[in-house]
């Protein structure tokens, strides 16, 4: 097959194979996978078919970001079935095998069902933390003395909070005084954030992409329907049986560029190179479109200037990619409307090498010259609804002083340093070394340490902390480190409302109603964080403030109420409007600036140039390292549902079949993969659907925690090979958002 594929020879016949089985996209996005798995359960869903037999009730998914909206359908007070909400935005009715299989989270036996405290000292893999139950009294008094303790010794910055954006710990964490409240960004989406911010002054990166209506989809990486994003699945499906052409340029074959009309297996690390190429052709060429540029963007003539020698043939060298694919790509791109080049966290834009973010930055110019950026058919701006503020309507007394120096150093990138998000790289060396000073106690909220760049390192951080506090659902491995443990409820259990923003052509959002009663001595998020205040004498900060009154306000601001919400015969409050393109953007110039002035000032490359990855594979680790995540499984969460480990049970190690047999090495074989961080054991899995210089390793598993009774001990951890960075390092790789390169090294494999 020549480089890059022809669109009528595909590796596969791509429209047919869509219209035979697109249940192959998400394992479920297409509404096939039902939670049928015990004959209980197979027997209640039987017996729905009765008139009466069930009653129905709202919520929305919170297995991943996307939050699709769904009815449970109940039966004696046990939940039977989840299906898709019809008249949500996101899921259109359908729900992705994630969604479908929450319900064994729910009755998951070994959920965490009361607050413990630990009585053996000693912490770590194979270390039996002797747990004890204990009342909320006492656990809230113990984590409130311990954080105090640490408060009075070593400064409120000795204290750090690990966990998602939310106004109940951003309060807390002000409270304390602390400015550690540590995110995973940084492997996740923040360089891309920094980018958009730059470039168009969003708050945040937009997370919506119209590919239904799009009739050219070029993708560097993304794989949005290969993990089965609800979404993404059923619209990528729609544009392309519709006749839009699909390419995907990837080392990989993922479901996505199996269903696209060319898969480009291109050197990893390079997707930056392809993308100058293509601004090269573009606009010397004058293919962009003229009106769109010359009205909404800013900077042109110097892109232009930047990216003369940065020629297809130029770009040939470094991608393995032929200068004529890469020409006719381009053409292509700006020639048929609407084309867009999507993007989500961890494609080619993402945390995966140090030009990462040039990359990222390259893609909005190269959707900003073909005018795809919120428009139809391309990225769009969600329309979410305005929402009053937390602080305004619980004002707070004067918080106290706050060190400005963070212990991940976050601080010190321009863009992004003042979102307050977090370093999940450096975290370990500063825990490790002291710098810039001691950290001595730490809050856990939903945030593993499978998930953490070189984890066994973090792991043994972790054990120089005099306290751990951890909020969580399942005995995870971060709940293994804890001294005391708060269990929550499962989203199923609870009560609130949830924006449309993964979807979103007008401000909607969606009931959760508790479907079922709590089963477990479980609190809420909100009431942990008030008992953990009110302990260690805080209480004042949070005097007056519920979560009941917040959403009262809220519905209240948009003209409805918590009453009418839950009277709402399909579970959603929506303010339908047509769809107006942004004409002014919310940078100095109200343009989108492909020469970014924000960049400028803040010390980085106004454009984007090119830069080589940080570290390519040598004599010593030849292949190129990969991380994919499978459509059925959730980060480090569900490898103990039952459902989701039937259709992937543990990861491999994925080789191409012919390097592989150059190393003596055969499907199923055990083996080992290395870098300079560590290494991983787990079988072979040889496939033609990989570069020969590369392995994939899927994330997720690896799981050391005795208590995940399924988990235990399936597949290795990817993340025990991702070199951590300490702050020095990161802050002289000069990325924006400080990206954590979770994939610039390289590694070896041999046989176990």
């Amino acid at each position: 097959m020549e480089e890059g594929g022809n669109s009528k020879k595909s590796i596969f016949s791509r429209r047919n194979f869509l219209k035979a089985s697109s249940v192959t996209l998400a394992a479920g996005a297409a509404g096939q996978f039902l939670p049928t798995g015990s004959k209980g359960t197979r027997k209640a869903l039987a017996q729905q078919a009765k008139p009466g037999a069930a009653t129905k009730k709202f919520n929305f998914c919170g297995v991943c970001s996307a939050n699709c909206a769904m009815v449970a359908h109940i039966m004696d007070g046990r939940a039977v079935k989840l299906t898709g909400n019809p008249d949500d935005q996101i899921a259109h009715g359908k729900l992705c095998v994630k969604g479908y299989a929450a319900l064994k989270n729910l009755y998951d036996p070994d959920r965490l069902k009361y607050p413990m405290k630990r009585t053996n000292p000693k912490k770590g893999p194979g270390e039996d933390p002797g747990w004890v139950k204990i009342s909320w009294d006492e656990a809230f008094n113990l984590t409130g003395q311990k954080f105090n303790e640490a408060k009075e010794k070593h400064g409120p910055e000795s204290i750090a909070i690990f966990s998602r954006p939310h106004d109940w710990i951003h309060r807390l964490g002000k409270a304390i005084g602390t400015p550690n409240l540590i995110r995973h960004h940084n492997t996740c989406y923040s360089n891309q954030q920094a980018m958009w911010r730059a470039c168009t002054g969003q708050g945040n990166r937009p997370w919506m992409h119209d590919l239904a209506n799009a009739k050219y989809i070029l993708s560097f990486g993304w794989d949005l329907p290969g993990k089965a994003k609800n979404m993404a699945a059923r619209d990528y499906v729609k544009a392309i049986s519709n006749g839009a052409k699909a390419v995907v340029i990837d080392p990989r074959l993922s479901i996505t560029a199996s269903m696209a009309d060319e898969w480009i297996p291109i050197k990893p690390g390079t997707d930056l190179a392809f993308m100058l190429a293509m601004i090269n052709i573009i606009v010397n060429e004058e293919l962009y479109d003229k009106e769109f540029v010359s009205k909404y963007t800013q900077g042109l003539d110097q892109l232009k200037a930047a990216v003369q020698d940065y020629t297809p043939a130029w770009a040939e060298g470094i991608t393995e990619v032929s200068a004529g694919t890469i020409t006719r790509i381009a053409r292509e791109f700006s020639s048929v409307k609407p084309a867009s080049i999507p993007s989500h966290k961890r494609d080619a834009g993402g945390p995966n090498y140090t030009n990462s973010w040039r990359a990222s930055f390259a893609m909005i110019i190269l959707n900003a010259l073909v005018g795809s950026i919120d428009r139809e058919g391309g990225v769009i701006f969600e329309r979410t609804p305005s929402m009053v503020s937390f602080d305004s309507l619980f004002p707070a007394p004067e918080f106290p002083a706050m060190r400005k120096e963070r212990v991940d150093g976050f601080e010190k990138h321009g863009i992004m340093g003042a979102m307050g998000r977090g370093d999940f790289s450096t975290i370990t060396d500063a825990i490790l070394t002291e710098q810039p000073y001691p950290l001595k106690a730490a809050l856990f909220r939903k945030h593993n340490v499978l998930a953490f760049p070189d984890a066994v390192k973090f792991t043994e951080a972790l054990q120089k902390l005099d306290f751990i506090a951890v909020l969580d659902i399942m005995p995870t491995e971060i709940v293994q480190m804890a001294d005391v443990v708060l269990p929550e409820p499962y989203f199923l259990e609870t009560a609130g409302m949830g924006n449309r923003v993964y979807f979103a052509f007008y401000p909607q959002i969606a009931l959760r109603q508790p479907i079922i009663d709590p089963l477990y001595d479980t609190k809420g998020f909100g009431a942990i964080i008030e008992g953990i205040a009110k302990a260690m004498g805080l209480e004042k900060y949070f005097e007056g403030v519920s979560g009941g009154k917040l959403r009262q306000e809220r519905l209240k601001a948009l003209g409805t109420s918590w009453e009418d919400l839950n009277k709402s015969p399909n579970g959603m409050w929506a303010d339908k409007k047509p769809f107006k393109p942004t004409e002014k953007f919310k940078t100095k110039s109200e343009k989108i600036e492909l020469y970014s002035t924000a960049l400028e000032e803040a010390g980085y490359d106004p454009l984007p140039y090119w830069q080589p990855r940080r570290e390519a594979p040598s004599d010593n680790y030849p292949f190129n390292y990969i991380i994919a995540r499978p459509p059925m499984h959730r980060m480090t969460e569900s490898q103990n549902n039952p459902l989701a480990l039937q259709t992937y049970s543990e990861n491999t190690a994925i080789m191409n079949t012919g390097a592989a047999h150059n190393l003596g090495i055969r499907h199923g074989d055990e083996v080992v993969v290395e870098s300079r961080a560590g290494r991983i054991k787990l079988k072979a899995e040889l496939t033609n659907g990989i570069r020969p210089d590369c392995v994939c390793v899927f994330h997720g598993f690896g799981h050391w925690s005795k208590d995940l009774s399924l988990a235990y001990q399936r597949g290795a951890n990817d993340g025990d090979l991702i070199p951590r960075i300490n702050i020095k390092e990161m802050v002289a790789l000069k990325d924006p958002g400080a990206g954590a390169a979770m994939q610039d090294f390289g590694v070896r494999v041999y046989k176990a």
